[in-house]
């Protein structure tokens, strides 16, 4: 509180009520500024010019409002159940360099308070295990003294299902290897056929797969095609030898 044309300047803090009990103060015109709010409140940049006069009471009033939160809630795409597990990337696009990284709690959410007035940027770093992670990159404006919210979603990693059949009787057959390579990847990956005649390789990458048998038990001979799928999100591709 600074007396304007004059030196007097004081600074004072509110009371349990939310007062400053100015009354001891010489008769003139002040300047009233805010310099620091509560935590979790916004400041009130504006400032008060108040005339002060002998044998009477004046009254001004500074409202803050509390600081924007944000509540990210990840859920499966398929069911709509809550994932936990995802780590985003939240930061205010005027300045990316300082970012809060934090992970989805069991109910599939992250929930952060006191955060400045803006627009955020929320980009996902890691997905649950066995999810396809979302690359877009999301951008939400936060309010002071309100709650913004994002919903979004992981679509589940492919599975590739091998069913492997006696080419006379349909029967199937145990003990084929298979090798298993996504066209855009040197990584081979084998599997065995079981007792159904069928294999099974979960939580694949989405994309275009090369089957071929790699090797067949001593009565029959190996076939030597090989096929192409494309496995897409929330499937189980089949092929059949």
């Amino acid at each position: 509180i600074e007396l304007i044309g004059g030196t007097f300047s004081k600074e004072y803090v509110t009371d349990e009520n939310g007062e400053i009990d100015l009354s001891a103060l010489e008769p003139g015109a002040y300047t009233v500024t805010e310099l620091e709010a509560p935590d979790g409140y916004l400041i009130d940049d504006a400032s008060r010019v108040i005339q002060l006069n002998g044998n009477e009471n004046a009254q001004f009033v500074f409202t803050n409002t509390q600081k924007p939160s944000f509540r990210l809630v990840k859920l499966d795409s398929f069911t709509g159940e809550p994932l936990g597990g995802a780590t985003f990337r939240i930061a205010k696009i005027e300045d990316g360099t300082h970012y809060l990284d934090r992970v989805t709690d069991a109910n599939g959410e992250i929930n952060i308070a006191d955060l400045d007035p803006g627009v955020y940027s929320v980009q996902e770093m890691t997905a649950p295990e066995g999810y396809v992670k979302d690359s877009h990159e999301y951008h939400v404006e936060l309010f002071p003294g309100i709650t913004s919210e994002l919903v979004v979603s992981n679509d589940r990693k492919p599975n590739l299902e091998i069913v492997k059949t006696d080419a006379i009787s349909g029967a199937p057959v145990e003990g084929v290897t298979f090798t298993v390579k996504k066209v855009d990847s040197s990584t081979l990956t084998t599997v065995t056929s079981g007792a159904d005649g069928t294999a099974l390789i979960e939580n694949l990458d989405p994309g275009v797969y090369e089957i071929w048998e790699q090797s067949v038990p001593d009565s029959y001979l190996l076939n030597e095609e090989h096929q192409l799928i494309t496995l897409v999100p929330n499937r189980t591709g089949t092929v059949q030898f």
